[in-house]
């Protein structure tokens, strides 16, 4: 009998041996380990690259809206949602959601005085509401500061790759500091 336990012991590292030495499925293993990193990582650069894209139109669409105060063409932008309506004018429609938008126009005495998208937030950190923000287009020759945020949202804060502390959307600022035009 011992000679057969042996021979079957024998068999079986035989196996084992044959077993460790084989290399099929090594690269389908090996992928596996690196492919959600791999993943993560180029959908993180492609979402990014999209927010920094959606940013200019952004811009764009504040420099667009901002110039129709700027040459007294503002008859039909008497408040901020007539505002928020005219960016989103600028925009392609599938893109923007007024709702999504944090504005406040001020009028300033000199350009020193205008300040970043600081003044948007409470003492706490969260942006205000519209009735908490100034809309003043001030008159020719006044000096006019566009603040814009546009809440931006961020598919990575599925993943706890959160930008912002809610962790759910990116905010993209927008300023625009002119002088009126003499169109009085």
């Amino acid at each position: 009998m011992s000679g057969k336990v042996k021979h079957r012991r024998f068999l079986g590292s035989r196996k084992l041996r044959s077993f460790l030495k084989d290399r099929e499925g090594v690269t389908a293993i090996e992928f596996s380990m690196v492919a959600l990193p791999f993943f993560i990582l180029v959908f993180g650069i492609m979402e990014v690259g999209i927010a920094m894209f959606v940013n200019r139109l952004v811009d764009n669409s504040v420099i667009s809206a901002a110039r129709l105060i700027r040459t007294g063409q503002h008859a039909d932008i008497n408040n901020t949602a007539d505002f928020k309506n005219s960016i989103c004018g600028f925009m392609p429609t599938f893109m923007c959601d007024t709702d999504r938008i944090v504005l406040e126009v001020e009028s300033v005495d000199t350009f020193a005085d205008a300040g970043s998208t600081d003044s948007l937030y409470d003492e706490d950190g969260n942006l205000k509401e519209d009735d908490d923000l100034t809309y003043d287009i001030g008159g020719a020759g006044s000096i006019v500061v566009v603040k814009v945020i546009y809440k931006w949202p961020m598919m990575t804060s599925a993943l706890n790759l959160a930008l912002d502390d809610n962790g759910t959307e990116r905010n993209l600022t927008s300023t625009m500091v002119f002088r009126n035009e003499p169109w009085e």
